[in-house]
């Protein structure tokens, strides 16, 4: 029997009072108060679940007689699904190829358990696994059974457990559009007048603004409106003459213009990057037009930054990072609220002020789109054929000299949108409970679990702690970075490290998993992790890819399967020669890239191996030089290699 809510949020409230429950690893930085405020017990706790066993001996079903064979095919699933953009992460796997494993490896009714759960598609999957439909649309799932898994998903940041739980959670779809189209209107009522501009004698709503760095020229020190001077066709050109005396210069030489205010929510003189706004994209009556703003619109500017906004929003300091300090250097951003402008700020801080727990998954899911993060599409801006808001560059806290402001009252409506269209084909049934904190300790008990997913960080690819500050700031609960494994030297963290704390989460890994049962990992050429996995105990079956990824297939042998050891330690040698195969002929086609004026045929795979060998080599050059012989539909269709593109134009 599932106890009366208020009883159980007693409940955990008592256990924060534990001195001890706070020296779990992973325990998050935040107030008592602000964990339970985030919190739904016993389904999830901004903080490791006191609740994981209970869940487990609830949902246990026993099968003496479980045999299955590695799941050894390749897996390719795309990324255009109603419920996969939901809501954005730094790395994301589709939840229908998850499905395949899960289907796989388990039988309806069976508990799965993620370590690094992220936006919670393994318990999306886990659920779908239930829905016949669903499973008819996946290739090689002919010989399964239907039916719901109930899954454990833990996660080291609150940000993530958070839209985990939001994406897990049942929601009544009329109530729920009933509130946010409520909260809509009080918005509108109070600040729509930010989003104005004039239009002959009436006014228009404005969709979104270009904003633009200014330069200094190195030559006769006048201001370079980057915007004015950059644009070619559908590239940035790096190098341009000075409107002002015609010296050619080049921007990764030249200084930014400066602009020295007193920022009132910190109480302090900042200096900071100037950015001008260039272009307004509005409509009237549903056509949409565009403008350089006008005298109208620079007072109206003027009059929301002389406001003060009286509502809370976060003014939390950056940490010293790999990814915070890109926003420091480039355009003096030292704490979060300068990541907006001011007109967005307020919006989203009354927006925040005056939602419920629920409808703070919207706040979050539009949070990276309203900062000055988000870039202009400019193949889609000169020629159409889309929208040419291209989002913020993932896995950075990268400010693009060309910014888009986006109306927050659209961003809602937009979310609102999807979300309906999302959750309309899950469930009302909770079959998930979410934990936040370090996969290296849980509260589960022995060989309970009948399989594992993991997708763990792969060393220096991202800095999750520091990606996810933008949403835990609003949320008020922060990362406990001490057993965060990654590779990141701001944190003092080697591959050693890294390994080290990745070998107490395969351990746990090894401990909670049900003898004879199977793990599956994703990884990225991370060599590593292999090691990890045999020394915590598991046998490595099968090597395979999902997407651009590997999956590595392990067991945890009990009596039966020890007989066939002598086997599998041969398929995995044969596995990992053809992985180190299919990188050299990556690499043997991106050289030949290199050699052509003219790209005819691309390969994605390739462009990945050639960029991350390129830029382990500050090879800066040959990454700009290819990608600009590639179709920008290409170039911004895959987030890695547009993420070595954008960097290496920096950093050149």
């Amino acid at each position: 029997m599932i106890k009366p809510i208020k009883k159980i949020e007693k409940q955990l409230a008592n256990k924060l009072q534990d001195s001890e429950f706070k020296k779990i690893p992973g325990f998050p930085n935040a107030s008592d108060e602000e964990i339970l405020a985030l919190s739904n017990p016993p389904y999830y706790t901004a903080c490791p679940n006191p609740w994981l066993s209970d869940f487990i001996e609830q949902n246990s079903v026993t099968d003496t007689n479980y045999q299955r064979e590695a799941f050894a095919m390749d897996v390719s699933e795309g990324k255009n699904d109603p419920i996969y953009n939901v809501h954005s992460y730094h790395t994301k796997l589709p939840h229908k190829a998850i499905m395949r494993y899960i289907l796989h490896y388990t039988e309806p009714g069976d508990v799965v358990f993620d370590g690094f759960c992220g936006t919670g598609m393994t318990g999306i999957a886990a659920q779908l696994c239930g829905d016949k439909q669903v499973v008819k649309t996946l290739d090689n799932c002919n010989n399964v059974k239907v039916g719901v898994r109930r899954a454990i998903l833990v996660d080291l940041s609150p940000a993530a457990t958070f839209i985990a739980y939001n994406y897990n959670t049942p929601i009544n779809i009329l109530t729920f559009d009933k509130q946010v189209k409520a909260i809509l209107e009080k918005i509108k009522t109070e600040y729509a007048w930010m989003y104005k501009t004039r239009h002959s004698d009436i006014l228009g709503d404005i969709n979104s603004v270009v904003w633009s760095d200014v330069f200094i020229c190195s030559n006769c020190s006048n201001e370079i409106v980057f915007w004015n001077v950059a644009l070619d066709k559908d590239k940035l050109k790096t190098q341009f003459p000075c409107p002002h005396c015609d010296a050619e210069l080049i921007k990764r030489h030249l200084d930014r213009a400066l602009i020295t205010r007193f920022d009132a929510a910190i109480g302090k003189t900042i200096k900071q990057a100037k950015q001008i706004p260039v272009l307004i994209n509005y409509s009237v009556t549903n056509k949409r037009y565009q403008k350089i703003p006008d005298q109208y619109d620079l007072e109206l500017l003027e009059k929301i930054e002389n406001m003060e906004i009286p509502y809370w929003f976060p003014i939390t300091e950056l940490p010293d990072g790999y990814n915070t300090n890109q926003a420091k250097t480039s355009h003096g951003f030292s704490h979060i609220h300068h990541f907006y402008t001011k007109r967005n700020l307020h919006n989203l801080a009354y927006f925040n002020a005056i939602l419920d727990a629920r409808i703070k998954f919207i706040l979050t899911g539009i949070l990276n789109r309203s900062s000055k993060m988000n870039r202009i599409h400019l193949k889609n801006f000169f020629f159409g054929g889309g929208g040419w808001n291209a989002g913020h560059l993932k896995g950075t806290l990268y400010i693009p000299s060309l910014s888009i402001e986006t109306s927050v009252i659209q961003q809602i409506e937009t979310r609102l949108k999807s979300i309906k269209t999302a959750f309309q084909s899950l469930n009302n049934l909770s079959n998930s409970i979410i934990s936040t904190g370090c996969s290296s300790a849980v509260a589960i008990k022995n060989e309970s679990i009948d399989y594992i997913f993991l997708d763990p960080p792969c060393g220096s690819n991202i800095m999750y702690s520091e990606l996810n500050l933008l949403w835990e700031a609003w949320l008020k609960v922060f990362t406990n970075n001490k057993t965060e494994a990654i590779i990141n030297n701001k944190q003092n963290k080697d591959l050693e490290d890294y390994s080290r704390l990745m070998q107490k989460c395969f351990n746990e890994a090894f401990r909670i998993l049900k003898p004879g049962r199977w793990m599956t990992v994703v990884f990225s050429n991370t060599q590593n992790l292999k090691t990890n996995i045999e020394q915590a105990g598991f046998i490595i079956a099968n090597i395979a890819t999902l997407n651009k990824y590997f999956i590595i297939s392990a067991y945890k042998p009990n009596e039966q399967s020890s007989q066939q050891l002598e086997l599998i330690i041969s398929d995995e040698a044969s596995a990992i020669k053809q992985e180190k195969r299919h990188e050299k002929q990556l690499l043997r086609e991106f050289r030949q890239y290199k050699q052509q004026k003219r790209l005819k045929k691309i390969t994605i795979e390739a462009l990945r191996a050639g960029f991350k060998l390129a830029w382990k080599q500050q090879d800066y050059q040959t990454i700009i030089t290819i990608a600009e012989k590639i179709p920008n539909i290409l170039l911004y269709e895959d987030e890695q290699v547009l993420q070595f593109y954008e960097l290496a134009k920096v950093k050149f």
